[in-house]
């Protein structure tokens, strides 16, 4: 509905400008009233009104991409301030600050088909220096099959596609185990990593740990991903243990496991 009504509104401005814009013109002479002459001279209408109705429109969506960001953060942030207030130290203190509009798409069939693409250009950024490229394709070929997650799906995992203005940036797998919320994947792409849209992810799943009144949320993460394992000392998780994992093919995973205690 607040698209629809940005839009419907965005629309009401152009045409308003517009109006505006030709009156004056007229006014200043600029374009005649005479109507043989006004056709003659229909590109000079069309030309610098066009112009403007683009550069009104630009600057009103760069306004509400602005404001829905701020609000979506304001809206992932309630339920952290509450527990900031009650002076538990394990969660992040500040609201990440982000210039773009980022929404969490759930994956389904219409949308299923962007994980594939985007895992592959992510994973080549991440572990190109930690995984070899047999390695990275085999794992990519696992995990990320169309089958596996809409397997994963059935079993009521949580599958989400982060777009940030509308192009797809990042992607999480996340579910509940008894007591615990397992992170299984919280990939974003680095040329958006400085916008904090990887904390605003990570509160997203902090934020539905605390709604499913869950303890804890804990990952795996390689030994060798010194910028994630910053990432997530920052946010106060705790390296709980050191476990390698058989994945197939040969290959072993060789992983910390970090815990965050929302109690």
């Amino acid at each position: 509905m607040k698209v629809v009504l940005s839009v419907v509104g965005l629309f009401c401005l152009g045409i308003f400008v517009l109006a505006f814009n030709l009156a004056l013109l007229m006014m200043l002479g600029v374009i005649t009233t005479d109507p043989e002459e006004l056709m003659k001279s229909e590109w000079m209408n069309i030309v610098p009104s066009a112009i403007l109705f683009i550069l009104i429109g630009v600057i009103y969506y760069w306004y509400l991409a602005k404001k829905w960001a701020k609000e979506v953060q304001a809206n992932l942030f309630v339920k952290l301030e509450e527990v900031v207030e009650k002076k538990n130290p394990n969660f992040p203190l500040e609201m990440p600050k982000i210039d773009a509009f980022c929404h969490f798409h759930t994956v389904n069939e219409s949308n299923i088909h962007l994980i594939i693409p985007l895992a592959t250009t992510i994973w080549q950024e991440a572990y190109k220096d930690i995984l070899s490229q047999e390695q990275i394709d085999y794992m990519l070929q696992k995990m990320y099959a169309v089958e596996k997650i809409n397997e994963d799906l059935a079993q009521g995992d949580q599958w989400e596609i982060l777009k940030a203005d509308n192009i797809a940036v990042g992607y999480l797998h996340y579910k509940i185990e008894d007591e615990k919320v397992f992170l299984s994947k919280i990939y974003l792409k680095q040329d958006s990593q400085l916008k904090g849209i990887g904390q605003l992810m990570l509160n997203h799943v902090i934020q539905y740990a605390l709604d499913h009144n869950k303890k804890t949320v804990y990952l795996t993460v390689n030994k060798n991903n010194a910028k994630a394992i910053r990432f997530y000392t920052k946010n106060n998780f705790k390296n709980t243990e050191s476990k390698t994992f058989d994945i197939g093919n040969g290959y072993i995973m060789d992983d910390y496991i970090f815990q965050k205690d929302l109690v």
